[in-house]
């Protein structure tokens, strides 16, 4: 049987969570029964780059939106493939063109359907889309709920969780040493105590509230701890380093910008936070978890699925900075706790995040698609 042609469609090659989920998922995809390339629907990127030089089959850059469908529409005719499309835009977008060019079309959501609200036309018609999708993907059970009241078909709908290469991050004598090297480039002494958050900056991720945390520990945070925050702008860092300087803590808060080494910062920190008042399923979370570090995290989405409360970090409700205070206070003055609870959340993501049981769930996916629309 010649390969099942896929083609993943997402927004861009920007350094986001999708995106990472996608250049380590789709190149471990068996070479031999799968024809996997990748189609994003503006041209450039940080990671297109890394995309060419995984061995998938890139799709060249197009000007525009529209060029990028049009190829799209055109490689399609008399080729029926498998168009896989992730994120709300490429959704709505492309999942039309495959559907009229005669392609079998399946959905990923990675985030809850609160964007929705903003758009109440696009919403309609995404969900007229549902009935016609051989698969809709969600990566959380929230997510999956929201399909559900949606009205997508139950029997349509899977559960993949997203997965990580544990192998990728450095662990017990190994860390150490990158955490030595990667402390003495960034200034970092290895007695303060490095906290790390690698989200885009969105209002929705909750930094915001993460710096009024930060403020009411006073010089628990002050005097003994640095703050990374690893991602790229959009839209809020002046209000933030704005806020910073507000609290007093801006001394302490290092903007680091979109990053290519966020396994070497990862190395060299000590506690990991996601403050998001919403989130699909976080692979930042699970690439923290990786990395040995103990997580604090809100209680949206899918961080309670990864985050084990208690034992591998701590779930509390979002937008509530003084909760968040109280548990990152623990962590920083307890570096046996931070051990601990980092041993632990690094076992769960080799025991139930792997990426090869993501890339297992996406195949056997794939060909229960392909079969049981006779293409087999």
């Amino acid at each position: 049987m010649r390969p099942i042609p896929i083609v993943a469609v997402t927004r861009s090659f920007d350094c986001g969570g999708t995106e990472q989920h996608l250049l380590q998922t789709l190149p471990r995809l068996n070479r031999e029964e799968f024809a996997v390339s990748v189609l994003a629907l503006y041209p450039g990127g940080t990671l297109r780059e890394a995309f060419s030089q995984s061995g998938l089959n890139v799709w060249p850059a197009s000007e525009s939106r529209l060029g990028a469908l049009v190829g799209l529409a055109t490689s399609l005719v008399g080729c029926r493939a498998l168009i896989h499309c992730f994120l709300p835009e490429p959704y709505l977008l492309a999942a039309p063109v495959g559907l009229a060019t005669g392609s079998l079309v399946l959905m990923s959501r990675r985030s809850r359907n609160g964007y929705q609200r903003q758009h109440p036309v696009a919403a309609w018609f995404e969900r007229r889309l549902h009935s016609h999708m051989a698969a809709l993907v969600g990566n959380s059970s929230p997510v999956v709920d929201d399909l559900l009241a949606e009205g997508a078909p139950p029997d349509r709908i899977r559960l993949i969780y997203n997965g990580v290469d544990a192998d990728r991050f450095s662990s017990g004598y190994q860390r150490q040493v990158k955490r030595q090297e990667v402390r003495t480039r960034l200034g970092l002494s290895d007695d303060v105590v490095v906290l790390i958050c690698v989200a885009n900056l969105f209002r929705y991720k909750g930094h915001a509230d993460l710096f009024e945390a930060l403020a009411m520990l006073g010089p628990v945070f002050t005097e003994s701890c640095v703050m990374l925050l690893a991602g790229r702008d959009a839209g809020e860092l002046p209000s933030l380093r704005r806020q910073a300087v507000q609290l007093g803590i801006s001394d302490k808060v290092q903007f680091l910008g979109e990053r290519q080494d966020v396994q070497d910062l990862l190395a060299a920190s000590d506690i990991g936070v996601l403050p998001s008042h919403e989130e699909g399923f976080s692979n930042a979370v699970l690439e923290s978890m990786a990395a040995g570090l103990p997580m604090v995290v809100t209680d949206v989405g899918g961080n309670a699925d990864a985050v084990t409360d208690g034992k591998c970090g701590y779930v509390v409700s979002a937008s509530e900075p003084s909760r968040l205070a109280e548990v990152l206070a623990i962590l920083i003055l307890d570096a046996g706790s931070r051990s601990t609870m980092g041993d632990a959340a690094r076992a769960r993501v080799i025991s139930s995040f792997s990426i090869a049981s993501c890339v297992q769930a996406y195949e056997a996916l794939y060909k229960e698609i392909w079969v049981r629309n006779g293409q087999a």
